[in-house]
C-alpha cells in the first residue's frame, strides 16, 4: 500500500484591521511610506549600531511618519535576521501573549514568524498563545513597515503586558537571541497620553492649555524615562500618569536593546494628534531610537 505524506498546512495570521488604519495594497503602502520619508535623512549622530526604539500605533494618517522614520533610522549595515515586535494593550495582571502562526499577512508580502524563536521563548518565560481574534492594533499597524525596511527579516510578535514582567519577557528575549545566535531588531509600540472627554482624562480641562501641559509634563515625564531607559520608572509613570495605553511594549523594548549593550534612547520627534487634527481629545506620540 502507498503511504502518501500530507504536506504541512500554513497557519495565516490574516489582517484585521480595517483600510482606514493603513492602505490596502501594496502599491499605496509603498507610496505612503515613502511620502513620510520625502525630504527627511537619517539624523547624524545615531550609532550605526541602533538596536531597536519606540514607535506610535495610530493610524497611519497620525502617527504613520514617526514609525517610518523609526524603523528607517534602524537599517544599519548589519544584517537584521528577526524583527521583535511588542505590542500591548494588556493589563499589569496579564501573562505576555505571543503569536505562534507561521507567517502574518501584510500589503507587501507576508512576513514569516521565527518558530523556532517563538518555541525557545516559551520554554524560557511564562506565555500565553495570542488569540487569532483579538482585534488588537499595537503590532499589526507596525507589520506593513517591517516588510518594507526588512523584507528578509522574520518576526516575533508578543505583547507585553503593563507590569515589571514587561522587563522580564525583553530581557528573556535579548538572552535567546544571544543564545541561538540571531541578529534582531526590538521595537515597543505604544501611544502616549490619551487626554480629553473622549478617554475620561480631563485633569486640566480642555484648550490649548491642557495641550501644552499633556506636551510639557505627562508625555515629557514618559519620554525622559524612556530615554533614561529606566524601565521600571517608565511602567510606574505610566500607571500613575495615564501617561501611556502600551507602556509594557516600551519596557520591553528597552530592556531587550539594553540586554544587547544600548546606554540611552534618542528621541527622533514627538508631536499630538491635536497637531495634526484640532479637538478636544487627543493623543501623544513619540519616535526614539536605541
Amino acid at each position: 500500500m502507498r503511504i502518501v505524506k500530507k504536506e504541512k498546512t500554513m497557519n495565516r495570521r490574516k489582517r484585521s484591521l480595517p483600510r482606514g488604519w493603513y492602505p490596502w495594497d501594496r502599491k499605496d503602502c509603498k507610496s505612503e511610506i515613502d511620502s513620510f520619508l520625502e525630504g527627511w535623512s537619517r539624523p547624524r549622530g545615531l550609532s550605526i549600531k541602533s538596536l531597536g526604539g519606540i514607535v506610535p500605533h495610530a493610524g497611519w494618517y497620525f502617527s504613520g511618519r514617526l514609525a517610518a522614520r523609526v524603523l528607517s533610522s534602524l537599517k544599519s549595515g548589519r544584517k537584521v535576521e528577526v524583527v521583535v515586535v511588542y505590542g500591548g494593550h494588556l493589563g499589569p495582571e496579564d501573562l505576555p501573549r505571543i503569536v505562534t502562526e507561521d507567517s502574518w499577512e501584510t500589503p507587501l508580502g507576508d512576513i514569516e514568524i521565527d518558530a523556532d524563536f517563538v518555541k525557545n521563548l516559551m520554554k524560557k518565560i511564562e506565555t500565553k498563545k495570542e488569540s487569532s481574534s483579538s482585534g488588537d492594533n499595537t503590532i499589526e499597524i507596525q507589520l506593513a513597515m517591517v516588510k518594507y525596511f526588512f523584507p528578509e527579516a522574520k518576526l516575533l510578535a508578543i505583547r507585553s503586558p503593563f507590569s515589571v514582567r514587561a522587563k522580564n519577557l525583553g530581557k528573556a528575549v535579548a538572552e535567546v537571541a544571544e543564545k541561538d545566535g540571531i541578529s534582531i531588531l526590538a521595537i515597543g509600540s505604544t501611544d502616549l497620553t490619551h487626554y480629553g472627554p473622549n478617554y475620561g482624562f480631563l485633569a486640566k480641562g480642555i484648550g490649548p492649555s491642557a495641550v501644552d501641559w499633556v506636551k510639557r509634563e505627562n508625555d515629557k515625564g514618559f519620554i525622559d524615562r524612556a530615554l533614561q531607559m529606566d524601565a521600571e520608572g517608565l511602567i510606574k509613570h505610566a500607571l500613575e500618569n495615564d501617561s501611556a495605553c502600551s507602556a509594557g511594549a516600551a519596557a520591553s523594548a528597552m530592556a531587550t536593546c539594553k540586554a544587547m549593550g544600548a546606554e540611552k534612547g534618542v528621541l527622533l520627534d514627538y508631536y499630538t494628534s491635536y497637531d495634526i487634527m484640532p479637538d478636544d481629545s487627543f493623543v501623544g506620540y513619540a519616535g526614539i531610537v536605541y
